[in-house]
């Protein structure tokens, strides 16, 4: 009964693999696609202009969103696993220090719930099930959930089991050094935030001066005299043309801006660049929107 139980969720598990990986492919040509039609046939429509820069800024999204957003939910569960964790080990320290052998300490914690953390505990019970060494249970429990704080405090684990130490007390120490750097985390969060208002307030600075060029300065050029017959003459161009040049510059500006400084606040405030995926959407989605409304 627990080898089909454990069958199925394997089986689950590669289907749920399998659509994430046609959904990151399919959302990839899809953008691509876009992309392709806007240069080749959307360009040349007349009033198209406007949008032009929109639809690729679609497609891009189109293309890395759905991969950046999947890559975004595993981090938040990696996040919330080694939040667990340390929950996860003192119920196994119970059971072993009731009596319980290693692995029937972690067949017993695995009736409890850790969130995130319970797929990848239901899979090492099964394995324990199966007779798979617990050595290698743990290890492959480490390679699964790909987090480098896991695989020491695994590492740690495994080396105190194979040396026959007391297992109990490696467990509580591993629990509280996970928990300990996790409030470091917290911490350090805290510390830079002053750092991620400074980020936020210079994006919006820079979106203003933006806002401005393409408010006032460009405005002031398509004025007649001169300056426009000047620049008619050296570059071929009418200032109604150098002028929606300049508004697709400003434009592309505002997102490239947005998009290296969310991924720079990630990185400062939790020490990951895919932190920062939430911190581009709310930078990119306001930039493109204030510029969108106020040029």
């Amino acid at each position: 009964m627990n080898l089909n139980i454990g069958l199925k969720k394997i089986a689950g598990w590669i289907a749920e693999t399998e659509r994430r990986e046609i959904t990151v492919l399919g959302s990839l040509l899809a953008g691509i696609l876009l992309i392709t039609v806007n240069f080749l046939f959307l360009l040349d429509i007349p009033g198209f202009e406007a949008y032009f820069s929109l639809i690729n800024i679609l497609g891009a999204l189109l293309a890395i969103g759905p991969s950046m957003l999947i890559k975004y939910r595993e981090y938040q569960k990696k996040k919330e696993m080694e939040r667990r964790f340390p929950d996860f080990l003192r119920n196994i320290t119970e059971g072993t220090k009731a009596g319980m052998t290693l692995p029937k300490a972690i067949k017993k914690a695995a009736e409890s719930s850790y969130g995130a953390l319970d797929p990848h505990v239901e899979k090492m019970a099964s394995q324990i099930d199966w007779g798979v060494p617990f050595d290698e249970v743990l290890e492959r429990f480490a390679d699964r959930v790909g987090s480098a704080t896991l695989r020491r405090s695994v590492t740690t684990i495994i080396e105190a089991h194979r040396s026959g130490g007391n297992v109990s007390d490696v467990l509580e120490v591993v629990a509280e050094s996970v928990t300990d750097m996790e409030k470091i985390k917290k911490e350090r969060k805290s510390h830079v935030y002053s750092q991620m208002v400074t980020g936020y307030t210079i994006y919006f600075i820079f979106l203003g001066v933006m806002i401005g060029l393409q408010r006032f300065l460009i405005p002031s050029l398509t004025m007649e005299g001169g300056a426009e017959l000047a620049l008619e003459t050296e570059a071929g161009l009418g200032m109604e043309e150098l002028a929606t040049i300049y508004e697709d510059m400003f434009m592309n500006l505002v997102i490239i801006q947005g998009l290296f400084s969310g991924l720079a606040i990630g990185k400062m405030s939790s020490g990951s660049i895919m932190a920062g995926l939430q911190h581009v959407l709310v930078l990119v989605v306001i930039g493109y929107t204030a510029f969108f409304l106020f040029i």
